[in-house]
């Protein structure tokens, strides 16, 4: 066994996992908004480095695409998450998330200890946050993510 530093994706997902629960979401779609949440930002991240980087081309291979289905994606239900919806779950990059897929990639990935000091730091991060920046997606971002985003957690796995 050895310490490792867990990373940023876990993290995200976490810290949007309880932003949904103080907003009153129910824990499985809670769990569902925040690897929701987490993928999207992960996909803005690498459509910004390839743009960047001049691969034009590779960004838009990787760019969302809703195409004819976008009639059918609810914008309402996660609104204040600026989430798609699909049958009633968060629905990002052409794929339904559920609260599976975020147990696979913060419990299975960094076992049940890991997920637990996980889950631990993100609820002691939002405990603190007022209701205006939680329903707020921007202020969110620049002012309890950016913030917290590279505070040191460290699993034995």
């Amino acid at each position: 066994m050895m310490k490792v530093k867990v990373n940023r994706f876990p993290k995200m997902a976490a810290l949007q996992k309880f932003r949904a629960l103080k907003l009153g979401y129910p824990e499985d779609l809670a769990e569902a908004i925040g690897i929701a949440e987490a993928t999207k930002y992960a996909i803005f991240k690498n459509l910004h480095r390839l743009k960047r980087a001049g691969k034009e081309e590779e960004a838009e291979k990787l760019a969302p695409e809703y195409g004819g289905e976008k009639e059918q994606l609810d914008w309402k239900t996660f609104e204040v998450f600026k989430l798609a919806a699909k049958k009633g779950k968060p629905y990002v990059g052409g794929r339904i998330y559920t609260s599976s897929d975020y147990k696979r990639k913060v419990y299975d990935r960094w076992g049940p200890e890991g997920g637990k000091l996980i889950e631990e730091w993100a609820k002691k991060v939002v405990e603190s946050v007022p209701e205006e920046l939680l329903k707020n997606e921007q202020k969110f971002f620049n002012k309890v993510w950016k913030t917290h985003r590279d505070d040191l957690i460290e699993v034995e796995i």
